[in-house]
């Protein structure tokens, strides 16, 4: 079942499974490709589909590594905190208790779980 996604007052989206599919390849580009038409409904959006691609991209794959050179800290596990709180925050309020964040077992990942799938 997609989830919908929502950007403010009538702005709903949802991300189907070819989408979800293409956000877990490793090109950064293949994985937020949007075609002509998304873009031109991009420029009309206030909330761009673009921004929430890379949330989702974020989620998936991580911090880019030449940010945590920059840094010199291994920030992946609050970067990835951070993305699923700001895509938690884009979903619809009635779908908001679909995502879930929690530790396994041995608490020592924390694990992101949409309807009940990590």
């Amino acid at each position: 079942m997609p989830v919908t996604l929502s950007f403010g007052n009538r702005h709903n989206y949802e991300i189907n499974h070819s989408r979800l599919a293409r956000l877990m390849s490793p090109d950064k580009e293949e994985a937020l490709y949007m075609g002509v038409w998304d873009r031109f409904k991009d420029c009309f959006r206030t909330h761009k589909k673009q921004e929430v691609l890379e949330v989702l991209y974020t989620l998936i794959h991580g911090c880019e590594r030449e940010n945590q050179a920059e840094l010199n800290v291994d920030i992946t596990g609050m970067e990835k905190i951070h993305a699923f709180t700001q895509l938690k925050q884009y979903a619809n309020p009635s779908q908001q208790d679909r995502f879930v964040m929690r530790f396994d077992m041995n608490q020592t990942q924390v694990l992101f779980e949409i309807d009940g799938k990590v």
